[in-house]
């Protein structure tokens, strides 16, 4: 089913309204925009599946309603990106949160485990990912566009029993609960700090303190400019080109339009700004600069993080699962530091 009218929306969710789980999955694009732009909702349970599309109806309440319902689980796999796309419609987190990816880690079937592995895993039913690269923004979808989006939630729904079913057996459904919490947690969801964005460019440890402040200042206000314009932080300037204004630390609009690959038509819509954070950064006291931690670490820390590393191979043996599903390299470093 294909809803593109209020009245089919209504009618559907009605239909759902005795589902005690719900199979949920959406189809986006996220290419030259901060945020996803959606363009297909496909939700499912019981013997009700549909492909919503919230192109054709700007009002999506009574869906939004049924997503926000904490007696009924909803079923992803992979939730990450929907639960972002879909917190951001609801404006709250919408558990209880199933996740099969996370479930079929636990129960032995590998991490990150794609949607059509884990199908044929489960059922034993090929599925093919034709339609990947569709731009699902793009109107009118194809029959054929439309029953593969439908697919994805017809077929997430006996999974889910399949695993249910295992995780039990193996006493470890409680598992899943405790790994799902982020995805019910609002602070998942919000935005990224933007005065930590500096720390992802490369080479910024060439910088001095002075420069590195200057670089936190003008990475911050990059990406409040890309959230406010919903567009890539990349866009609007380039990190090499950030990384090149931190050192070069220009002072007026011809200084910062000679900057090498500084876009020009920049320098009309955000140049001021530009300067403005440069001149914040320049205030800061000499105490309060920002200063980067020793990238080495101590060989007692490395030391540690390499037993832990160890004892995480031998228990996931143990219970026969991968071990980046009991703790990730990234995992070990952050409980160690």
């Amino acid at each position: 089913m294909y809803i593109t009218s209020a009245d089919q929306l209504k009618a559907f969710c009605e239909n759902l309204q005795s589902a005690d789980v719900l199979a949920v999955d959406t189809e986006f694009v996220r290419e030259r925009t901060y945020f996803h732009r959606i363009g297909l909702i496909q939700v499912g349970g019981g013997e009700h599946y549909a492909a919503i599309d919230p192109i054709a109806l700007p009002d999506l309440t009574p869906l939004l309603e049924l997503l926000k319902d904490p007696n009924k689980v909803k079923v992803f796999h992979a939730a990450r990106q929907d639960l972002e796309i879909l917190v951001r419609l609801c404006g709250q987190v919408i558990p209880p949160i199933f996740d099969t990816q996370i479930a079929a880690a636990l129960v032995g079937w590998g991490a990150q485990i794609s949607f059509a592995k884990i199908v044929y895993k489960a059922i034993g039913k090929k599925i093919h990912k034709s339609e990947t690269y569709t731009d699902w923004c793009r109107r009118p979808l194809s029959d054929s566009q439309i029953e593969y989006a439908i697919d994805d939630v017809r077929y997430l729904m006996p999974v889910y029993h399949k695993l249910i079913e295992r995780l039990k057996k193996m006493g470890r459904l409680d598992w899943v609960q405790g790994e799902v919490q982020p995805w019910e947690d609002p602070k998942t969801f919000a935005l990224p700090d933007p005065y930590k964005r500096f720390m992802k460019i490369k080479n910024l440890r060439s910088l001095r303190p002075r420069n590195l402040t200057v670089l936190q200042e003008i990475a911050a206000w990059r990406e409040e400019e890309a959230v406010n314009r919903d567009c890539l932080a990349k866009s609007i300037i380039r990190d090499e080109t950030l990384l090149e204004i931190a050192r070069k630390i220009p002072r007026d609009a011809k200084a910062l339009s000679g900057v090498r690959g500084f876009y020009q038509k920049e320098l009309k819509k955000g140049g001021v700004s530009i300067l403005s954070a440069i001149e914040k950064a320049m205030k800061v006291p000499e105490s309060e600069l920002v200063t980067l931690p020793d990238s080495n670490g101590h060989a007692t820390t490395r030391g540690v993080e390499e037993l832990l590393s160890a004892y995480v191979q031998i228990r996931s043996e143990e219970l026969k699962i991968e071990p980046s599903v009991l703790a990730d390299r990234k995992t070990i470093h952050s409980f160690v530091t």
